[in-house]
């Protein structure tokens, strides 16, 4: 069962990477906010992956896990409620396979890198609570966080049916999960925009 749900979030993956990359598929985010970003907002996405027939829960936590798996997907939050996806090129592909997952990837937070084109030989030093010690471990914990809610997920396939109280806990924790990495995320980018005003 895990393995069949493993490989059905890798295919889902692949198929977000595929969109993400189409110019026909994807809209600019935001000019002012995200300059240079297309992507697809998480709404349409679930929405295009149940049309291919993939099952609504399947859907939900393949696509939050989805920037913690293959760190080239990412996330760009306008609002708390319009949260776009996107491919970022330039972000090397990891090298290292958690045991659980189906492609060669590392679990990387959402929140780390925000731009699609990271500048990190001639940037200026992170500065205010980006730069703390207790942001970074607040990082850390986010990314450990997401890690762990896509095997409860992994897990929770195998235990199906599951009850309502089951169900409601997946879906209000997988909820608050994503909303917590996209805002870090966004005061991450934010964080490093101001720094480039000044």
């Amino acid at each position: 069962m895990a393995n069949t749900k493993n490989s059905q979030a890798a295919k889902i993956r692949q198929q977000i990477i595929t969109w993400l990359q189409d110019d026909q598929e994807t809209e600019v985010v935001s000019a002012t906010k995200f300059p240079g970003i297309r992507g697809i907002r998480a709404v349409k996405l679930r929405q295009m992956l149940g049309a291919l027939g993939f099952a609504s829960s399947v859907v939900m936590g393949a696509v939050s896990a989805a920037p913690s798996i293959d760190r080239r997907i990412k996330k760009a939050a306008l609002k708390p409620r319009e949260v776009y996806y996107y491919f970022d090129a330039n972000t090397e592909t990891p090298v290292n396979t958690p045991a659980t997952a189906p492609i060669a990837t590392t679990p990387v937070p959402t929140a780390t890198v925000a731009v699609t084109k990271p500048v990190s030989v001639n940037a200026p030093a992170a500065t205010g609570l980006t730069a703390t010690d207790a942001f970074t471990r607040i990082l850390a914990s986010n990314r450990q966080l997401s890690v762990d809610l896509n095997a409860l997920l992994t897990d929770a396939q195998q235990q199906r049916p599951l009850t309502d109280l089951d169900l409601d806990f997946l879906t209000s924790f997988s909820a608050q999960v994503a909303k917590q990495a996209e805002l870090l995320q966004t005061f991450t980018t934010q964080s490093r925009i101001d720094q480039l005003r000044h």
